[in-house]
């Protein structure tokens, strides 16, 4: 053969493979923008389930990883919690607003990445207000309905104990709250009813029937049990 054919054909072939490794590391080579989080899966160093890169950028190996997006853009919640049940039980309605987002701490990366990396951002809107919802009855039902109204009691404080760590199970972490009004629910256990007020009054009237006036008659004794009767 030839000898120019051969080093021409050889030198095709580093260019081929020049060529290939370049349109690799172009098609392959993915970015991560400051307000998005990439997350990296399949086959990870260390056997870890995925990998979460925060800006910058690294090598997705083809046939072997995958990856996917997650925006860090904050989510805007109104949370109306209705008939929320108070330490005094009475029925409270209570409208808060939350704005939450996928956190950049490392380990609730991963557990954004675990939990929320298939889902659409409503999936991901509906689960934080379902966990919100949750954990904002019960810190509601340990206050009485006077510290809840006056709001007393540091509420920063119980939510960013109670409801932050639940949302950081699934990464996602507060970034502001505010209690926007609570008004006192129309269907109360306080409430008297019809069949309340009989009950009672049953028991006044048997009550009564069984009072023995033990003064004498025309005493004052007398007449202020007849008063109190």
């Amino acid at each position: 053969m030839d000898v120019g054919l051969i080093l021409f054909l050889l030198i095709a072939g580093i260019i081929l493979i020049f060529a290939q490794g370049t349109i690799l590391l172009i098609t392959r080579y993915k970015r991560c923008g400051p307000d998005e989080i990439l997350v990296i899966y399949g086959r990870i160093e260390g056997d870890r389930p995925s990998r979460c890169i925060h800006g910058g950028g690294v090598m997705v190996w083809p046939l072997i990883q995958d990856y996917k997006k997650m925006s860090l853009i904050p989510m805007s919640l109104e949370i109306p919690l209705d008939n929320a049940l108070s330490a005094d039980e009475l029925k409270m309605n209570i409208k808060s607003n939350f704005s939450v987002g996928i956190s950049t701490e490392k380990q609730l990366m991963e557990n954004a990445a675990e939990h929320l990396l298939h889902l659409t951002p409503d999936q991901i809107e509906s689960m934080a207000c379902d966990i919100i919802i949750g954990q904002l009855r019960q810190i509601f039902a340990s206050l009485t309905s006077e510290q809840i109204s006056t709001q007393s009691v540091h509420l920063d404080e119980l939510i960013q104990e109670k409801v932050a760590i639940e949302l950081g199970k699934v990464g996602i972490k507060i970034i502001s709250f505010y209690i926007d009004e609570v008004t006192e629910s129309s269907i109360s256990t306080r409430t008297v009813t019809e069949e309340k007020l009989n009950h009672y009054l049953g028991l006044t009237k048997r009550a009564r029937e069984k009072a023995t006036p033990i003064p004498v008659q025309g005493s004052t004794e007398h007449d202020q049990l007849t008063v109190l009767l």
